[in-house]
């Protein structure tokens, strides 16, 4: 079993838009799903991705690409192989303390994604020293106001969050 690790490499999953639920976990409906199975649905998605050969052999012809191809033919072969792709994620897990160079702290970090050939949308989440954050970098066309489409993943974000803290609360109520 190979692991690519964090090497370059990528593979294109179809994640579920927008999602309706009414009663029936999965089911069809008019009422939007709550954070938690919109997020267990994303996660199944991109689990049967990853865990298929995708990532390998993505990462694999990356590296032959960029050691034995003209750029010029590179950028198109990976151009038609975003399967038309909107938007690239990278995750990072940094250090959970503070690292320091030459005796200075490195205070914080800050992600970068250069967009792939044909994708205006890249986001980073990254860690550090036990901080989340996110980066955006977009062709302004596909997001004209960056700080709105940030305040978005972070209301998702805060939505999820109360959602964990009362099924944590209705658990302790019920071990009691």
């Amino acid at each position: 079993n190979e692991s690519v690790g964090n090497n370059i490499g990528a593979f294109v999953t179809r994640c579920p838009g927008e999602m309706k639920c009414d009663g029936a976990v999965g089911g069809g409906g008019t009422t939007p799903c709550p954070p938690s199975e919109r997020l267990r649905r994303v996660h199944e998605s991109l689990l049967y991705s990853k865990r298929s050969p995708a990532p390998f052999v993505s990462h694999h012809m990356a590296k032959f690409c960029s050691e034995y191809i003209p750029e010029e033919w590179a950028k198109s072969i990976f151009q038609r192989a975003n399967a038309n792709a909107c938007v690239v994620v990278s995750n990072t897990r940094g250090y959970d303390k503070k690292l320091h160079i030459r005796g200075m702290t490195v205070e914080s970090v800050a992600g970068f994604l250069p967009l792939p050939p044909g994708i205006p949308v890249g986001v980073v989440v990254q860690s550090y020293a036990g901080t989340m954050s996110l980066t955006l970098t977009a062709e302004k066309w596909a997001v004209p106001d960056a700080d709105k489409f940030l305040s978005w993943v972070v209301d998702e974000y805060q939505r999820l969050r109360v959602e964990a803290s009362q099924l944590e609360k209705k658990q302790n109520r019920r071990s009691c």
